[in-house]
């Protein structure tokens, strides 16, 4: 074996045994398949540089701009068993599903999220809720972090009653919030920028194997804002990466700490919370894709304040499962507000649960049909609430709704999506 080869060697295979090793180390498959992939290619140790025109290597757009339509893709709910799980933080812990034996999932984009359904013991009622996948997007798996918030009912279920070898039930992956494919695979593309607070990691993890998967020579600036060391989820195999690609790739880490303990600061480290100036400052640009996740008032702060600072608004993006916010940038809400017409026609019409034998009417102040059924305290599944999820989709017995903007979800003729359907006549819905 040749010197360089045999000093390659060395350097992949240990940068592989550093993570297996870590006690909150991602996934050891992971970092196999970005070390088999990548590392061999930039062994010579020499200074990142972009990939000139000529020499880079245009992956195929079809396997990730298609997902939707892959043979895999199915509709509706899924059984699918809990493979492994894993506490990333002492209040944040990983699940990683698996499809049944013969099965495979179908691919998805990094940033996009599983909605989760599971029935809570103490009331025998059905909760869903939406959770961004942190696993890369070429993994055989599916894999959610989450945060148990107090009085949360889905993350304390997940937190206190599933374990291994436990079936759940999910839906296929959706979403809009993911990175432009067609600038990931463009010759020279633009900075892709990711923004995280907290748990808002989550889906910057699976966008940056997803980049780094397709190619090492794009620009990547992940910012991290955590409070300190122990309660950031992730944050040792993050700082891991930093050292192990920041010198051969285009990976950028930069860490932000708003109540550090003495030994979490390194150098390169930052104190106070993370600003939409700061992060122009070290970027040095205000270039490319900006894709945040955290808090709302986080995010809607960012967002504003990267578009005051000369970021492009049609390239800052945030989402936020809920659909309330208006802030530039946000994604999970319609992309034009329900028209006044369509409100006040909703206004005291009559809507009826038959299998509940529940109705009443459409009042000003409500969003869609699931409030409604909500007012009743009929058992209806929701997410995301925003059209996207599909969680809450039930059939229309009789009458009409309309929607502001056609809904993301799978949705079939003679069905309605309760959360941002509106009625436009008396409407009868099987629930």
């Amino acid at each position: 074996m040749s010197p360089s080869l045999f000093f390659a060697a060395i350097f992949v295979g240990s940068c592989v045994l550093m993570f297996v090793g870590s006690a909150d180390a991602i996934e050891e498959w992971e970092w196999k398949r970005l070390t088999r992939k990548q590392l061999p290619k930039l062994r010579s140790g020499d200074q990142f540089r972009p990939a000139p025109k000529e020499s880079v290597e245009q992956p195929e757009a079809s396997s990730r701009t298609d997902v939707s339509q892959h043979p895999s893709r199915w509709k509706g709910w899924r059984s699918v068993v809990v493979q492994s799980t894993k506490d990333e933080s002492p209040d944040c812990r990983s699940f990683v599903f698996a499809a049944s034996e013969g099965d495979s999932f179908p691919p998805f984009l990094g940033g996009q999220y599983l909605t989760i359904r599971l029935k809570d013991p103490s009331t025998g009622k059905n909760v869903s809720r939406c959770y961004s996948l942190s696993s890369g997007p070429d993994e055989p798996h599916y894999r959610i972090t989450v945060k148990r918030v107090p009085g949360g009912a889905m993350s304390n279920l997940l937190h206190d009653t599933i374990r291994v070898g436990d079936r759940v039930e999910i839906q296929a992956p959706k979403g809009k919030f993911h990175y432009s494919i067609s600038e990931s695979h463009g010759l020279e593309p633009q900075p892709l920028n990711l923004i995280a607070a907290g748990i808002g990691i989550t889906p910057m993890l699976s966008m940056m194997f997803q980049s780094l998967n397709e190619r090492a020579d794009r620009e990547v600036n992940l910012f991290y804002q955590v409070r300190n060391a122990i309660d950031a989820p992730f944050l040792a195999p993050i700082r891991e990466i930093a050292k192990m690609l920041e010198k051969n790739t285009g990976v950028r880490v930069h860490l932000w700490f708003s109540k550090p303990e003495d030994e979490d600061i390194q150098p390169g480290d930052s104190v106070g919370r993370l600003s939409a100036e700061q992060i122009v400052d070290r970027l040095g640009h205000h270039r490319g894709e900006y894709l945040i996740c955290g808090p709302d008032v986080f995010m809607s702060g960012i967002a504003d304040g990267l578009i005051n600072c000369g970021a492009s608004e049609e390239r800052v993006m945030f989402e936020s499962f809920g659909g309330k916010s208006k802030s530039a940038g946000a994604l999970a809400v319609p992309a034009c507000e329900p028209s006044d017409d369509l409100t006040d026609a909703s206004v005291g019409l009559l809507v009826t649960f038959r299998t509940s034998e529940k109705n009443a009417a459409f009042e000003s102040e409500m969003e869609g049909l699931l409030d409604v059924a909500e007012s009743l305290d009929v058992d209806v599944d929701s997410g995301c609430r925003s059209g996207d999820c599909g969680a809450c989709v039930r059939r229309l017995l009789s009458g009409e709704v309309r929607y502001a903007e056609p809904p993301e979800c799978d949705v079939e003729e003679g069905e309605a999506v309760l959360c941002v359907a509106k009625p436009v006549s008396e409407v009868v819905v099987d629930a």
